[in-house]
């Protein structure tokens, strides 16, 4: 691949523009645009996140900015795919932004307050038994904006290869998890999914 870094920004563009194609179509335009980033799961378990701090600042003085994440090695996904990833996350900003707990025990749960705000902004919501109501689809009108959408700004997208189990295996039992915001640290015996309650941000392995 040549020119690989205008590509990745390319990327970073191509997403900016679907967010904003979102906002307009499914959330009234009333969402601030965040730092919309590309970077990898080492766990190779999320599709994206959304940062309930402001974690992006240009000084110390800066108030800052929320980040929303595409997870790079997910990106090789169809366009529809990468779509409920981004509209998802922008659900979790709506419910951040106005003070709403969609997510309960220690932020682990996405509950029936993120159904209905899934629900609302064009995504289908099934319950998955150990996280809740997370597992979110288009529905068929969204999937038609999202296709008129690919109409008028053809795909154009850089995608990470995926991070392999064998390669972070360590030869200890116990697992290190950090938060990546506030530095708070757990330990383990076993691989878990683990979310910090302060940050609301998924904990990751060290």
């Amino acid at each position: 691949m040549k020119n690989g870094t205008e590509k990745y920004i390319g990327t970073v563009k191509y997403l900016g523009k679907l967010y904003d194609y979102c906002n307009t179509h499914l959330f009234g335009g009333e969402l601030t645009k965040p730092v919309i980033t590309v970077q990898m799961d080492a766990r190779n378990k999320a599709y994206g996140w959304w940062s309930v701090k402001k974690v992006w600042k240009e000084n110390d003085k800066d108030e800052g900015e929320h980040e929303l994440n595409i997870v790079a090695q997910e990106l090789n996904r169809p366009i529809t795919a990468i779509a409920v990833t981004m509209i998802h996350e922008m659900c979790h900003q709506y419910a951040s932004v106005n003070n709403l707990q969609d997510c309960s025990r220690s932020g682990t749960y996405h509950n029936k307050l993120f159904k209905k705000i899934a629900e609302s902004h064009g995504l289908t919501v099934e319950c998955v038994q150990t996280i809740g109501w997370s597992k979110t689809e288009l529905t068929t009108k969204t999937a038609a904006l999202i296709g008129e959408f690919v109409k008028d700004n053809p795909e154009n997208m850089i995608y990470r290869t995926p991070v392999f189990k064998g390669q972070t295996v360590k030869t200890s039992s116990t697992r290190k998890y950090k938060c990546p915001i506030c530095g708070t640290s757990v330990r383990a015996t076993k691989e878990v999914n683990i979310i910090c309650a302060n940050c609301n941000e998924y904990m990751q392995e060290e």
